[in-house]
């Protein structure tokens, strides 16, 4: 056996709660978000508390609140 101790890890996320109740009401919605990098549109298809996934043309981004600094419907 191995005397030495293992180091606990914890993972920590912020969790944003004003963009994840926004992006509840968007559910199935096209949706265009500006993030730190870039403007992402699509279908916004789950919520999580630590990240959204947008589905562009087929293909799903997943893109993390803490990212985000706006969401909008596009109507």
């Amino acid at each position: 056996m191995n005397d030495k101790s293992q180091a606990n890890v914890e993972f920590v996320s912020q969790f944003e709660g004003y963009v994840y109740q926004a992006a509840m009401g968007l559910q199935g919605k096209m949706i265009a978000v500006q993030t730190t990098r870039s403007t992402m549109q699509g279908t916004l298809k789950s919520i999580a508390p630590d990240h959204l996934v947008i589905d562009v043309s087929g293909t799903p981004f997943y893109i993390r609140t803490q990212q985000i600094v706006w969401i909008s419907p596009i109507i």
